[in-house]
């Protein structure tokens, strides 16, 4: 499963929530504002951020999977789902204490350091610090324009643009 993120503005999600019956109608809606594509990263990335020991009250369970359902018109509804402008708020406001340092400590934690596989792991962790910043910066910007988030979830997401 690959995985994108979009921003939406408010009043559109209604507007989609109503209108939408697939998945395609959804990733090219001309309502998405801004879209983020997390590939088959976003497994890992989503382990790092919600580590099994974390405290609830600090939780970004949310950050990738979001909390919603959009649609149940759609095929799949657990695959589409959305975040409301408050709960991108709380989201961004723990992202802002969440360091690439401390990214880089618990990934270090969940993979277990072997000689043939150093390597491998070290391009992994640039990976996802690099992806991690960007989804800090995704979520600022849905925050500056109050904007809410929609997950897609689909087998081959082909983004429209990488950058």
């Amino acid at each position: 499963m690959q995985a994108s993120l979009l921003l939406i503005h408010p009043n559109d999600l209604e507007t989609l929530i109503i209108e939408a019956e697939t998945i395609q109608y959804v990733l090219e809606s001309s309502f998405i504002r801004q879209s983020f594509y997390l590939g088959n990263v976003w497994e890992a990335l989503n382990q790092v951020l919600n580590p099994a020991n974390q405290q609830a009250e600090n939780s970004l369970k949310f950050i990738i999977q979001t909390e919603h359902p959009l649609s149940e018109k759609i095929n799949q509804p657990s695959l589409v789902r959305y975040n409301t402008v408050v709960r991108v708020a709380e989201i961004q406001k723990n992202l802002q204490h969440l360091t690439v340092d401390e990214i880089k400590k618990r990934y270090q934690f969940t993979v277990a350091n072997t000689a043939p596989e150093a390597l491998e792991q070290e391009l992994r962790l640039a990976e996802l610090k690099l992806i991690y910043l960007q989804l800090q910066d995704f979520y600022r910007e849905a925050i500056r324009n109050n904007w809410a988030v929609v997950s897609v979830f689909q087998e081959k997401i082909q983004p429209e643009k990488l950058i």
